[in-house]
């Protein structure tokens, strides 16, 4: 067998575990906020869905425009909402295949290196397995730089034609994936004096054809972006920005490493210079990696000096320079010698396995699942749901309409209901508006709300009930003094808590009145 037709069938190895890897445990995870909000902004009328694309602060209206039509398709569980990003995070394997090759055209085995890194990458799985936008950006990005480069290398119409469509979308499925523009102009620029010269005209027009889908966005997100205000991002000093994205794109979302498995990473990173020491790759190639990698980072620390956004996932599409930097760092090393090299990269494998396997045993997401079948299977027609945060209330009642209903207190579900929903088992906690149980929400604290307006909210949330469920999550947003627990805890009396990853919910019973004892 070839060596061409090996590393054919090897890449359908690689994209069959990325599969593997991607769909295994894929609903292990309760499904956090921003995942319902998926489901919410996706499934909402279709007017509003693409009011989206023009109106301030929404961001990713194109990947919740693709995501409805799947949703129908698949439905909206949480397998059915996260297959679609698996979908993208294994397409993004042989994407990553096809641009190493165009970057390491004299080092094939690069290319393989670089897909195995993607189909391991702790950091791509997660986000493979989370029903977000982000695998959905990587695949955008990761075709556009590979018709970028092959648009410099070799012109032609349809190869620009494209680059343009495929990096001006990428902004409508996520906005930060804009910065990878200043990037790619950068990677122009350090192209070769005869790539410019006859590519300039070409470059220039399909910069000026690249900025027009974007001037929607533009006139209402840089308005938004150059204005101080609270985005719920702490500010990040660039240093600890960049140490962040090394620890997350290489150990994962679960970090219990030592700082030495940092720098296996970071050794790769250096020895891919060796690459360009040796004249085995030009310059530009590295060029284009390091543009790619630092450009996004320099420019979301600039508009965090004025909006902090910064998270690491925000910039999942540099993730990629990081792998074929590793890729290229590993050939380098086992040009000089072998076992080196082979004892690196099992290490590296290694790591990257431990963190998959943390990623697919450990429950890190706010646990609304367990929560919600907590709190319904004993909730009586006279209590009240009080929800703290807010907007917690979207993941309960995501959850009230998806669970398998259980009895009160018995923990056995009930018998099959071919609605399937807590309605036909629970039509006491029905209120008006089709809703499954009463519900408020906890009072915003935290601009200095007085104990007055506090106790006549509260007494208002508590008045003709037996009894307030407080949902917990995320207080500090909200609550941050727990003025709200501290009033329960005053007016009532805890008579049950349960604690769940990042949810905690308490019920609190109050004296009944005359009232409603004669009720």
């Amino acid at each position: 067998m070839g060596t061409g037709r090996r590393r054919h069938w090897g890449l359908v190895g690689l994209i069959g575990l990325a599969f593997a890897l991607r769909l295994f445990r894929l609903d292990f995870q309760s499904l956090w906020r921003d995942e319902v909000d998926a489901v919410r902004f996706a499934c909402a009328p279709l007017a509003d869905l693409l009011g989206a694309f023009v109106r301030p602060g929404q961001n990713g209206p194109l990947y919740h425009l693709l995501l409805r039509p799947w949703l129908h398709l698949a439905g909206d569980g949480e397998f059915g909402l996260r297959f679609f990003s698996l979908i993208w995070g294994v397409l993004a394997v042989p994407l990553t295949f096809r641009l190493a090759r165009r970057i390491f055209p004299s080092l094939p085995g690069v290319a393989c290196l670089a897909a195995l890194l993607a189909t391991t990458s702790p950091y791509l799985v997660w986000y493979s397995q989370e029903g977000k936008m982000y695998t959905l950006v990587v695949a955008l990005i990761l075709l556009s730089m590979d018709r970028y480069l092959a648009a410099l290398e070799r012109g032609g119409t349809w190869r620009w034609l494209v680059y343009v469509i495929c990096t001006g979308l990428a902004p409508y499925v996520h906005f930060v994936a804009a910065l990878i523009i200043p990037a790619q102009v950068f990677i122009f620029l350090a192209q070769d004096r005869l790539c410019r010269r006859h590519r300039w005209r070409p470059w220039l027009a399909s910069l000026a054809v690249l900025t027009l889908p974007y001037l929607p966005l533009l006139a209402w997100q840089l308005p938004l972006l150059l204005h101080p205000g609270d985005t719920g991002f702490r500010f990040v000093p660039l240093p600890d920005m960049f140490s962040s994205a090394l620890s997350s794109y290489s150990l994962g979302v679960v970090q219990p490493a030592p700082w030495w498995t940092l720098a296996l990473f970071a050794g790769l990173w250096l020895a891919a210079g060796l690459l360009w020491r040796d004249r085995l790759v030009r310059p530009a190639s590295l060029a284009v990696l390091l543009c790619w990698l630092l450009v996004p980072m320099l420019g979301l620390f600039l508009i965090s000096l004025s909006r902090p956004l910064y998270t690491a996932r925000y910039l999942i599409f540099v993730l990629p320079a990081c792998l074929l930097l590793l890729a290229g760092g590993l050939a380098a090393l086992g040009r000089r010698s072998r076992v080196v090299a082979g004892l690196w990269a099992v290490a590296l494998l290694a790591l990257n396995g431990r963190g998959l396997w943390l990623q697919a045993t450990t429950p890190l997401k706010a646990d609304f699942r367990a929560a919600t079948r907590y709190v319904l299977s004993h909730l009586a027609a006279d209590e009240v749901v009080l929800f703290q945060i807010p907007y917690g209330r979207y993941s309960f009642d995501y959850y009230a309409r998806h669970l398998p209903p259980k009895a009160p207190g018995a923990g056995q579900p009930f018998s099959k209901h071919p609605a399937g929903s807590y309605r036909a088992f629970l039509p006491q906690v029905v209120r008006p508006g089709n809703e499954l149980y009463r519900w408020a929400e906890g009072p915003y604290t935290n601009a200095g709300m007085s104990a007055a307006e506090l106790d006549r909210r509260m007494a208002g949330i508590a008045a003709g009930s037996r009894a307030v469920w407080l949902v917990a999550t995320e207080v500090a947003l909200w609550d941050e003094r727990g003025l709200v627990q501290a009033w329960l805890e005053q007016h009532g009396r805890l008579a049950d808590q349960a604690r769940f990853v990042q949810v905690s919910v308490y019920r609190y019973e109050f004296p009944m009145t005359n009232d409603q004892c004669r009720r």
